[in-house]
């Protein structure tokens, strides 16, 4: 799922079930006795973690000789890797990548992503490892939208895949929880293939994440359900993706083929009779900026505009001859 010497990305919003793709990837590499360095910047007790590995059926064994749990409270300096990559991890998870850059004193920025990357990043993929960075959504300055791929991850710095999850039931204690896993970037190219496309440009649905801690349920408490060849995308990827053109008509529709906001794109899409859960409307703006179908714009009052990508294009009028 994650490619050798490669940088990828685990997206989504609180407990969507980024940590549990995480772990299932560690559980992968540490079932073929290979070292793996988990470095978590927002739990410092490594508790949780191991409980949920031995809750997928990790032995603990493996846990004991080839899981590496780091969780740093100071700034991390030259060096101090070296022992980590001296283990030649075939695996390395960074939780938490905003929390990161603040423990390391750098802005949440295209500039302090450059500086973390460099001194935290790139040592591992020197020596050969898979790295995954997990973060939660952040708000950004317009509270009525959530931006959904991060500010450190809308450069062109990752060479592997980046993954977005949207959860569609919620984990917890003897429950079933699930999340639908969609790939954005596959720079490789060899996950796309087995997923199955969305009408997004861009965004394959990958897998469907469960994880089944309820009394009833049978060894497999953590599962990935690939899509099947003969039945259609999940419903609610068809629902985005029907949300999707409803939104790029909408805007496109309005004066200037922009919205101010995220809240007069709600308003715009109410009177046009349109009933659609917000969270979807914000999921698609994503969507389609990743996709180059939007462009954002500066909006009223430090609110985050849009406007469709046909109309920001330059135009060339033609000249009747003379």
């Amino acid at each position: 799922m994650l490619y050798p010497g490669r940088e990828h990305a685990f997206l989504g919003a609180t407990e969507s079930g980024k940590t549990w793709l995480a772990l299932a990837c560690v559980t992968a590499e540490l079932i073929a006795a290979h070292h793996v360095v988990y470095i978590h910047f927002e739990e410092p007790d490594p508790g949780s973690t191991i409980e949920r590995l031995q809750r997928i059926g990790v032995p603990d064994s493996a846990i004991l000789s080839h899981f590496h749990f780091v969780a740093p409270t100071r700034p991390m300096r030259r060096g101090w890797l070296d022992d980590l990559v001296a283990m030649q991890p075939t695996l390395v998870v960074l939780d938490g990548v905003n929390e990161a850059m603040t423990l390391q004193g750098v802005k949440i920025d295209m500039e302090g992503w450059a500086v973390f990357r460099r001194n935290v990043v790139v040592p591992f993929k020197a020596a050969g490892a898979a790295v995954a960075e997990c973060d939660h959504i952040p708000m950004n300055s317009d509270p009525s939208r959530l931006d959904g791929y991060g500010t450190v991850h809308k450069g062109a710095t990752l060479d592997g895949a980046r993954f977005v999850l949207t959860n569609d039931t919620p984990f917890g204690r003897r429950g079933r929880g699930a999340s639908h896993v969609f790939v954005t970037k596959d720079r490789p190219g060899y996950l796309r293939a087995e997923g199955k496309p969305t009408k997004v440009p861009g965004k394959t649905f990958l897998a469907t994440l469960v994880v089944d801690d309820t009394p009833t349920a049978g060894p497999d408490f953590l599962t990935l359900y690939a899509p099947q060849n003969d039945e259609p995308v999940i419903g609610l990827a068809d629902a985005l993706d029907n949300t999707t053109d409803i939104v790029l008509t909408t805007i496109d529709a309005q004066p200037d083929h922009a919205v101010k906001s995220a809240r007069t794109l709600f308003a715009a899409l109410r009177q046009s009779g349109h009933q659609i859960r917000d969270e979807l409307v914000r999921n698609a703006l994503d969507d389609l900026v990743l996709a180059r179908r939007l462009i954002e714009i500066p909006g009223a009052r430090g609110a985050r505009g849009y406007r469709t990508a046909s109309a920001s294009q330059p135009h060339t009028q033609e000249q009747n001859p003379a």
